[in-house]
């Protein structure tokens, strides 16, 4: 088993881990720098050299898990030179790694939605935790999740949590971020609490990896790559972070369901299900992750059955019309079934609203005489954040990939010329960031349907 190189920022990590004082651990910083990364080594490490370990490892869906938390930790344990099924094994539903020492590290969900008042966690006796992206919990479910500690430390470990997340409104993350910055002005962070922050010094990313990130947005990237949490200017996109926090809401009533689905087969692309519940965005599906080679006639079949399961009509589910979409198109034809066919590139609909009805052409000529789209992509970009901005559209809290959404949605540019608004472009966000916007595609595919309305018609006097 070889010892992992660790730079020096990771090393100053571990070297926390091993004061008496410190008992929680805060990894902040800079995306791409290998937080999480760090987090696994540790609570590897620890695994490895005391036995009878219990380690949680906490994001708030075990979904968005799938794709983060839980490929950085088996990751890693490549890294460090674990061999699979020999030091230690993985297995899934429930998620967890064991080792032969009988040490285990399981991934748990911290979703309020799914575990009212932390009961499910309350039950968990351990020796330390990790909560990747704390930011993303409920109060009380971190709370609940940070104090499972302490209590399975027969073999001398420490009890230690540790918090790996980017930068964050969360004003508790903030006040700490604050003293730790600048201690003379907010006092010092607390001696049980250890910060530890990343910079793009720090990152285990290409320079040509970082080159692309550099292309996001001055906001995005002051805040994001250089660390300067207090940048609030977001006047290069329409997609406000006030505007995402307003959305999010733990309740929903149930009405009209409606899916959008984006296409990948193979390569770094996700496939991604959306699911809105009249105006409210309650779920997002990963159904080809980065890397893998799915055939779009299983991601047909997978979509045929996720309606059915939902009762969904068929008509109720958008896929991607362009490209790579027509294979699933072709064989849920096949299968007699009819899915709505969604092309960004379409021309824009004037009768899209939030209203019950379609407007009329009187409200129509006004809507259009104060701006206008160059294509439906546009459109619903531009919809979307509006309704979010009145009011009118709503995210679960404990919806998946929310994070990702966000970040997407962000990370395009667009402009207003001649009164005609338009946005990025798909392939040309993903040529200048080097990742493609899936999951915000099948958001607003999702919502695109819930807009459409049958046209209302005027009735004039007769005389």
């Amino acid at each position: 088993m070889h010892q992992l190189q660790l730079k020096t920022k990771q090393k100053q990590a571990v070297d926390a881990v091993n004061d008496p004082v410190v008992d929680t651990l805060i990894l902040l910083g800079t995306v791409g720098t290998g937080k999480t990364d760090v987090a696994a080594h540790i609570v590897i490490s620890i695994c490895k050299t005391f036995p009878n370990t219990r380690w949680p490892v906490f994001r708030q869906n075990i979904s968005t898990a799938l794709e983060t938390v839980i490929p950085s930790y088996l990751d890693m344990l490549d890294k460090m030179g674990f061999i699979q099924d020999i030091d230690y094994i993985y297995r899934e539903k429930p998620y967890f790694i064991k080792f032969p020492n009988g040490s285990s590290i399981r991934f748990r969900e911290a979703d309020r939605t799914k575990d009212r008042g932390g009961k499910k966690i309350k039950g968990i006796n351990a020796s330390g935790n990790h909560v990747d992206e704390p930011d993303e919990l409920d109060e009380e479910m971190l709370v609940q999740a940070v104090s499972r500690k302490g209590r399975k430390n027969e073999e001398g470990q420490p009890s230690l949590s540790i918090l790996s997340l980017n930068p964050t409104d969360v004003q508790y993350f903030v006040d700490i971020y604050n003293k730790y910055r600048e201690p003379e002005i907010y006092g010092y962070p607390p001696p049980n609490i250890r910060v530890i922050e990343f910079t793009l010094e720090d990152s285990w990313q290409s320079q040509a990896d970082i080159n692309q990130l550099m292309t996001n947005p001055k906001w995005w990237v002051e805040r994001y790559l250089y660390n300067n949490w207090k940048y609030k200017d977001e006047d290069q996109t329409i997609f406000k972070s006030q505007l995402f926090a307003k959305a999010k809401t733990d309740e929903y009533k149930t009405g009209r369901q409606t899916v959008g689905y984006d296409v990948a087969e193979d390569g770094k692309d996700l496939s991604v299900a959306a699911t809105w519940d009249n105006f409210t965005l309650v779920d997002i599906k990963v159904t080809k992750k980065r890397e893998e080679k799915v055939a779009t006639d299983k991601q047909a079949h997978w979509l045929i059955n996720y309606s059915d399961e939902l009762s969904i009509g068929y008509e109720n589910v958008a896929v991607d019309g362009v490209g790579i979409g027509v294979g699933v198109l072709a064989t849920a034809r096949d299968n007699d079934v009819n899915f709505a066919v969604y092309k960004s590139g379409f021309a824009p609909d004037p009768t899209l609203t939030f209203e019950a009805h379609a407007p009329t052409e009187s409200e129509i000529e006004r809507a259009q005489d104060i701006v206008s789209y160059d294509m439906l992509r546009s459109q619903m970009a531009a919809m979307f954040a509006q309704g979010m901005e009145q009011g009118k559209i709503k995210i679960l809290d404990s919806c998946p990939y929310l994070k990702e959404l966000i970040s997407e949605a962000q990370t395009h540019h667009q402009d207003i010329t001649n009164k005609v608004f338009r946005l990025e472009s798909k392939k040309d966000i993903k040529k200048r960031s080097g990742k493609s916007p899936d999951v915000f595609d099948a958001v607003v595919m999702g919502l695109w349907l819930q807009m459409k309305k049958q046209k209302k018609v005027e009735l004039g006097f007769f005389g």
